[in-house]
């Protein structure tokens, strides 16, 4: 089973994916714990470059293409043969984070970037959105370490980006489950997930 979490800045990915990792092996999974971008050792050159704050690139759809060449490399080298061998995989961020930063966030057109999409071949089975309000995302964010280059965008670019997410997520009920985050402690947000993933092992 492929589990993606997604969400703006603070919102508590790493924490549950942790959570949710500990309590999957507890039962005897296998279970992979990754992320984007940064898995390989490709990838970690690109996350360099893509959250430097002193990078500067002028063109969003640069700016993409090397999310996606990260993305390409981490579905080879890290998902695709951790999913042959029956593992449970679980990532902090994939496609639709792309969407959501890029389209929603760089206000790029979904539609010119479909065939750079389309290269990605995956999808999860599941994917759980953890939702907070962009002041309060921003505000764990900065308590936690120096903000990176996406973080440190302004106000409106975060709101964008949070809207894309729940937009994403009326579109593919099937596939997103959306958890509100904000007055939830780590515990009760984890119970949360629990309840989902739990559901999603049954039917399957």
């Amino acid at each position: 089973m492929f589990i993606s979490f997604e969400g703006i800045e603070g919102a508590g990915k790493s924490t549950q994916i942790k959570r949710l990792a500990t309590y999957l092996e507890s039962f005897g999974y296998e279970v992979l714990v990754t992320f984007e971008p940064g898995a390989t050792h490709f990838g970690a050159s690109l996350r360099k470059v893509l959250l430097d704050t002193d990078t500067q690139l002028t063109d969003p759809v640069a700016e993409t293409c090397l999310f996606i060449a990260d993305r390409l490399e981490h579905i080879s080298q890290v998902i695709k043969p951790a999913l042959d061998r029956g593992a449970i995989v679980l990532t902090d961020r994939f496609l639709d984070s792309t969407i959501a930063y890029q389209c929603g966030g760089r206000q790029l057109s979904e539609a010119s970037l479909q065939p750079l999409f389309d290269l990605i071949l995956i999808s999860p089975d599941l994917t759980i959105l953890l939702d907070t309000d962009p002041n309060e995302g921003l505000r764990r964010a900065k308590a936690r370490a120096a903000l990176d280059r996406f973080e440190q965008e302004n106000f409106s670019f975060h709101e964008r980006v949070r809207s894309t997410f729940i937009d994403i997520a009326d579109r593919s009920q099937d596939r997103v489950h959306v958890l509100s985050v904000d007055g939830l402690s780590i515990d009760e947000v984890f119970e949360s997930v629990k309840i989902v993933v739990d559901e999603k092992i049954n039917r399957r």
